[in-house]
């Protein structure tokens, strides 16, 4: 059941912004365009560092947490970051249990014709190994025949499959996939030696190999947009003003530097990108 699959709990919600902090302003948004009155309830996966994920106090950090609390403020509404696993966060939405995702969800066509998406950054997928392993991976092809870790339901996932599937109609072998609910999962399968090599976002695999946990071994694959995703037009377009004002005075390129992820070209409008709903 959906319900089961959201986790929500006093702990598994933050609240990024008080009511209080915006008493002085106008919401940019009103409660009949929102789930529950008053605040944007919004989705994320905290097992992708630097994305989103868990410090060492319990509290949630990353450049998408420090994006809603920024975004909270320009909205002058208080955000909500709901914890659940990826899988989850489509159906929850369309359900009407939350507002939108916020977790570096890759831009696909097929999602974009069931949500409001917004690209607002650029990733690939990186190709990684355990740091004693000696698995040879130069190219894309070399993972034809090898048993590679990725998380469910994700970009890498479908990637990995059209790769797999593409070789076996030429008469090739296929790619043992074995799928896991997080990243920390995927990875942990990977130190245990249960697969050949993981499928990771390569911010994640970037944090990882800085930490000495894995070794990349091919980076740069499916180069992709990610993107926010909501249920709700006028929500969508209040987002998409507030980011563009971030990207006017600074603050946009500043976070994403901070970090060390990649932004999206100046050349590039943050905007929906797809039909929305249909």
């Amino acid at each position: 059941m959906l319900s089961t699959l959201l986790r929500l709990s006093a702990a598994a919600a933050l609240v990024l912004a008080s009511t209080a902090a915006h008493a002085a302003c106008t919401p940019a948004i009103t409660d009949d365009n929102l789930i529950a009155a008053g605040k944007l309830q919004l989705s994320i996966n905290p097992t992708n560092p630097p994305q989103q994920f868990v410090d060492k106090d319990g509290q949630l950090q990353g450049l998408n947490v420090e994006l809603a609390t920024e975004l909270g403020k320009r909205l002058c509404l208080p955000v909500e970051l709901v914890r659940m696993d990826f899988p989850a966060m489509i159906p929850a939405m369309t359900a009407g249990r939350i507002d939108g995702i916020d977790t570096g969800m890759f831009w696909t066509e097929e999602r974009s014709k069931l949500m409001y998406m917004v690209p607002y950054a650029n990733q690939a997928i990186s190709v990684v190994v355990a740091p004693d392993s000696g698995t040879k991976i130069a190219t894309e092809s070399d993972l034809i025949g090898k048993t590679s870790a990725v998380e469910v339901s994700t970009y890498q996932m479908n990637w990995l499959k059209k790769l797999s599937d593409a070789n076996v109609a030429k008469g090739g072998a296929a790619i043992e996939m074995r799928t896991f609910p997080t990243a920390t999962n995927v990875v942990s399968a990977l130190l245990a030696g249960q697969v050949d090599n993981a499928l990771l976002v390569d911010s994640v695999a970037r944090d990882l190999v800085g930490r000495g946990r894995v070794k990349e071994v091919l980076s740069g694959l499916g180069l992709a947009r990610t993107a926010l995703a909501f249920r709700n037009k006028t929500v969508t377009d209040a987002v998409i003003k507030a980011l563009n004002t971030m990207r006017a005075d600074g603050s946009y390129q500043k976070l994403f530097d901070k970090f060390g992820l990649t932004s999206l070209p100046a050349d590039q409008p943050i905007a929906i990108a797809g039909p929305g709903p249909v």
